[in-house]
C-alpha cells in the first residue's frame, strides 16, 4: 500500500513523518511526501504516484487549509484520507465535518501500520486503537493505546528522511532537526501539552526519553546519507532530566562533534550545565520569557521562574558565548502596551541575541483562554460552548480579542525585535505607536519584522548559499499560502484562512478589535452561522 503525506509548506521536515514512513516501509508498505507550494500541478503528481491513502499531519491554525484541501481532493481521488497531528488529537471531533475518513489521535507509529494492513487485507478498520473512523456515514471512536516508552523506541526502525529527497533544498540543507524526548514536566497555561497530559492519563509515563545509543545512531545514520553541519534538538525541553543530559553530551561530543542548538528551560542552566553544553559544541539555545513582568509570568502563565534566575543564568550563556533566542507573548489578559514594553526591556536587560513576540492567541481548551473568558477579554458574543465548538474552530472562527490597546499591540509585535535590542529604537517606536493606523507606520513595522528572518538564519547557521535557497522556497511558500485568501471561499469559511506558521496581518486585524470597533454588522455575520437555538 502507498501512503502520501500532503504538506502545505516546506517550513520543516516533519519528524513524525520520518518515523511513520520508516515503520510503514518496514511493514512492506511505501510512503511519500508532497508539498503543495513546491508542485506546479499537485493533482497530476498525486495521480502519478497513485496512493492508496492520503494523509495530513496538521497543527491548529493549519486545519482550515487541510479541510479545504481534503474537500478538493475528494472530488478527484477515491482513496481514504487520514488526518493526524496536534490539532486532530486535541479536537478529534474534527473527523465529523472534515471530509476525512480516518483520524489518528496521538502517536501514529503503530496505528498507521495497523490501518494500512487492514485496508490491504480488506478487513474491518473501525476498531483500531488510536484510529477514529467514518465509514458509510457512521462514526466510530476507539481507545488510545499506551504511549511509546524508551524500550519501544529501541524496536522501531531508524527515521526515514528519504521521503523529502524529492525536494533537495530540504534534504540537502546542512541543518537537521532531531528529537530525543517526548512530553514536558511543566504546565504553562497557554500550552496544549496540558490537554495531552490529560488525554494520556494512565497510558504510561508521559515524559519519555530515547536511549543515548538510539539518538547517536539516528544522527550517524543522517551523517552517512546527507550534509550535516548543524543540529537543532526540538524536544519541548532538551535540558530536562539532568542525568541523561550529562551522560549524553560527552558521548555526543566524541561520536558526533557537530555544532548544535536546543530548546531549554532557563532555570536548568546553572553554570555547570552551561559549561557542559559549551564543551560539547552548543552554539545556541531557545527558551520562553513570555512576560517580562515576574508577577504576570507566575499568575497568568503559571511559570514560576523569577527575573533574577533569567538574569543570572543568561549571564552564564553570555559568558560562554552561547547565542540565545527568546519567545514572548504580549497582550496577555489584563496587560496593555505598557507591559509589552516591560517585556521588551527585560529582554534587553538579559541580553537576548534575538527574540520574537506573538500576540496572545485564544486557543480553545487552554487554561489561559479560560482565564481570558472569565475576565472579559474575549468578546461577549462567544459563550463557553461556542469557544470549544470544534465546528467553528475548524472554520477559523475563534473568540475575538477585546483589548483597548489592540492597534498599538499589533504594531508592537512587529517592532518588538528591535525594541528589545536598542534603547534608541524604543523611543522611536513610542513615536510610531502614537499613529498605529497610519499606513506608513504599518509599512515600517512590516519592514522591521523582516529583521527576524536574518536573526533566525544567523542563529541556525544559515547565512550561506544553502540557507538562501531554503529561505527562497519559504518565501515562495508564503506567497502560495496567502493566495488562498484570494480564492473564493464558502460562506461558512469567510472568517479567515491563516498561514499555519504565523498569524497573517489580515487575521490579526480581524481578531484584535478595539471595543469601539465592535459593531452590529460583525456580530450579525457571526450569529448567522450559528444554529438558531444558540442565539434566540
Amino acid at each position: 500500500m502507498k501512503l502520501v503525506f500532503f504538506q502545505e509548506s516546506p517550513l520543516y521536515e516533519a519528524l513524525a513523518v520520518h518515523v511513520v514512513s520508516a515503520v510503514l516501509k518496514s511493514a512492506g508498505h511505501s510512503c511519500d511526501v508532497l508539498i503543495e507550494s513546491e508542485e506546479k500541478n499537485i493533482l497530476q503528481r498525486i495521480s502519478d504516484i497513485k496512493p492508496n491513502v492520503i494523509a495530513f499531519s496538521i497543527m491548529t491554525r493549519q486545519q482550515e487549509w487541510a479541510i479545504v484541501k481534503i474537500q478538493q481532493l475528494k472530488k478527484y481521488f477515491n482513496v481514504p484520507i487520514l488526518i493526524g497531528g496536534t490539532h486532530p488529537t486535541m479536537y478529534p471531533e474534527t473527523l465529523k465535518h472534515s471530509g476525512a475518513d480516518y483520524l489518528c489521535v496521538g502517536e501514529g507509529e503503530q496505528a498507521v501500520v495497523d490501518l494500512l494492513n487492514r485496508l490491504q487485507l480488506k478487513e474491518r478498520t473501525d476498531n483500531i486503537p488510536n484510529i477514529h473512523a467514518k465509514i458509510d456515514g457512521k462514526f466510530t471512536e476507539n481507545p488510545i493505546r499506551p504511549l511509546l516508552q524508551t524500550e519501544d523506541w529501541e524496536k522501531l526502525p531508524l527515521p526515514d528522511r528519504s521521503v523529502y529527497e524529492r525536494y533537495p533544498f530540504i534534504s540537502q540543507l546542512p541543518l537537521k532537526r532531531f528529537i530525543t524526548s517526548f512530553g514536558c514536566a511543566y504546565k504553562c497555561s497557554f500550552c496544549y501539552i496540558n490537554n495531552f497530559r490529560e488525554t494520556y492519563k494512565g497510558k504510561g509515563k508521559f515524559f519519555r526519553r530515547k536511549s543515548i545509543e538510539r539518538v547517536i545512531r539516528e544522527i550517524q545514520d543522517v551523517q552517512a546519507k546527507y550534509p550535516l553541519k548543524r543540529i537543532h534538538f526540538v524536544d519541548d525541553i532538551f535540558s530536562q532530566d539532568h542525568h541523561w543530559v550529562e551522560k549524553f553530551l560527552p558521548i555526543y561530543s566524541k561520536e558526533i562533534g557537530i555544532p548544535w542548538s536546543a530548546n531549554i528551560w532557563i532555570s536548568h542552566m546553572n553554570e555547570h550545565m552551561v559549561s557542559l553544553f559549551k564543551e560539547s559544541g552548543c552554539v545556541g539555545l531557545t527558551f520562553g520569557v513570555e512576560s517580562g513582568n515576574e508577577e504576570s509570568r507566575l499568575r497568568l502563565i503559571d511559570k514560576n521562574i523569577p527575573n533574577e534566575i533569567y538574569i543570572k543564568h543568561c549571564g552564564y550563556l553570555k559568558k560562554h558565548k552561547i547565542l540565545f533566542h527568546t519567545g514572548n507573548i504580549i497582550g496577555l489578559p489584563g496587560e496593555g502596551i505598557d507591559k509589552a514594553y516591560e517585556t521588551a526591556q527585560f529582554n534587553r536587560k538579559i541580553g537576548t541575541t534575538s527574540t520574537r513576540a506573538g500576540l496572545f492567541w485564544p486557543f480553545p481548551g487552554t487554561q489561559l483562554t479560560a482565564y481570558a473568558v472569565d475576565h472579559g477579554m474575549l468578546s461577549s458574543e462567544f459563550s463557553g460552548e461556542y469557544i470549544n465548538s470544534v465546528e467553528y474552530i475548524n472554520r477559523g472562527i475563534y473568540p475575538r480579542v477585546n483589548h483597548k490597546d489592540a492597534d498599538e499591540l499589533i504594531i508592537m509585535a512587529s517592532l518588538f525585535q528591535l525594541v528589545s535590542k536598542w534603547k534608541w529604537f524604543e523611543k522611536f517606536s513610542r513615536l510610531l505607536l502614537k499613529y498605529p493606523k497610519n499606513y506608513f507606520v504599518k509599512l515600517i513595522a512590516q519592514w522591521v519584522e523582516q529583521v527576524f528572518w536574518y536573526h533566525e538564519a544567523r542563529f541556525f547557521g544559515l547565512i550561506n548559499w544553502d540557507g538562501l535557497k531554503y529561505y527562497y522556497h519559504l518565501r515562495r511558500s508564503l506567497k502560495n499560502i496567502r493566495s488562498h485568501d484570494e480564492q473564493a471561499r464558502p460562506k461558512e469559511d469567510f472568517e479567515a484562512h491563516r498561514p499555519f506558521w504565523h498569524i497573517s496581518k489580515k487575521d490579526i486585524f480581524r481578531t484584535y478589535k478595539t471595543a469601539q470597533d465592535r459593531d452590529g454588522l460583525w456580530r450579525n455575520r457571526v450569529l448567522s452561522l450559528l444554529p438558531a437555538s444558540s442565539h434566540q
